[in-house]
């Protein structure tokens, strides 16, 4: 998509939205049916991690749709309302003028200026950090289990971590014919209770409560993994074809200085609004483990509160 040259970049927006995946993009929409100028910039592709799910089932109103379909939807009305959008581009600063408006310098130079800012930038998988897992990548250590899941059906997979994410996963995982082991530090997990409940009672699904992987093992693909009790420091083997990573995100923070809790998450009061006035943020900036559904509504609501403090 072309970007705007200097000079149009100038031009002051109501609000501009840093990260286009669904809480970004459902802010824009609602920004752009409040009349709000708006304008959107992604570092990536529109969409973010929901864009590249197979599918997304039990979205409110839809029962099975493609991560890809739904978000480039999601695209088109921001669009239809009349917000601008900006791919390819990142936001290296964020800087508050002497006119309570705020200036966003981006890559190759460009400044765009606003009256409010919504800091939906997400986060990054936080990964298991033991020895060998960059080789592994991409060759039995995956962080999208509706991506690279096709590749292990009928085979013996884990999941590590715990949360929404990781249930969906998988309940993914399982329809494909996987025995998946579940494996967390956890004392129960967490997430969708309906996929939960569904899952306990299948033969392809196991606990191992209370356990980390240690180590990986295996020549170009994972073969088998160490697992440690966190209890009783008790190590096991076990041999699987894949393990898909689910502890969690880093959030995309650093770009603005307001509080934070003890992880990196920015913490926003009742209205979205961070303790910067005039930045709201939304979405896994905020909170790490949020369905498809909150995070569209938290976007929406700090729309609304961007809105309303304008």
């Amino acid at each position: 998509m072309q970007i705007p040259n200097n000079r149009n970049s100038e031009k002051t927006y109501d609000s501009i939205i840093l990260g286009g995946g669904v809480a970004g993009l459902a802010a824009a929409m609602t920004g752009g049916q409040l009349g709000l100028r708006i304008l959107v910039l992604e570092k990536a592709v529109f969409g973010g991690s929901v864009a590249v799910l197979e599918l997304v089932s039990g979205y409110p109103g839809i029962e099975q749709i493609g991560g890809w379909e739904l978000t480039q939807a999601m695209v088109r009305q921001a669009k239809d309302v009349g917000c601008e959008l900006i791919d390819s581009i990142e936001a290296l600063a964020l800087v508050e003028s002497e006119d309570y408006s705020f200036r966003i310098k981006c890559s190759d130079s460009k400044l765009f200026r606003a009256r409010s800012v919504i800091i939906a930038t997400g986060g990054q998988p936080r990964l298991l950090g033991v020895e060998n897992e960059a080789h592994f990548a991409q060759r039995g250590i995956h962080t999208c289990a509706q991506c690279a899941g096709s590749r292990y059906k009928g085979k013996d997979v884990a999941i590590a971590g715990n949360g929404f994410w990781a249930v969906e996963a998988a309940f993914h995982l399982v329809k494909l014919g996987c025995t998946v082991t579940f494996i967390t530090g956890d004392k129960e997990i967490d997430g969708n209770a309906f996929c939960i409940d569904k899952l306990e009672g299948m033969d392809q699904f196991n606990i191992m409560r209370g356990y980390h992987i240690n180590k990986l093992f295996g020549t170009e693909h994972l073969e088998e993994i160490d697992l440690i009790n966190l209890k009783t420091l008790e190590t096991k083997r076990k041999k699987v074809a894949a393990v898909f990573v689910y502890r969690s995100i880093i959030p995309n923070s650093a770009i603005v200085n307001v509080q934070r809790d003890v992880n990196g998450f920015l913490q926003v009061d009742g209205n979205y609004m961070t303790s910067l006035p005039g930045i709201f943020a939304a979405g896994r900036v905020v909170y790490a483990d949020l369905p498809i559904q909150v995070l569209v509504g938290d976007g929406s609501r700090a729309a609304l509160s961007a809105a309303a403090w304008l």
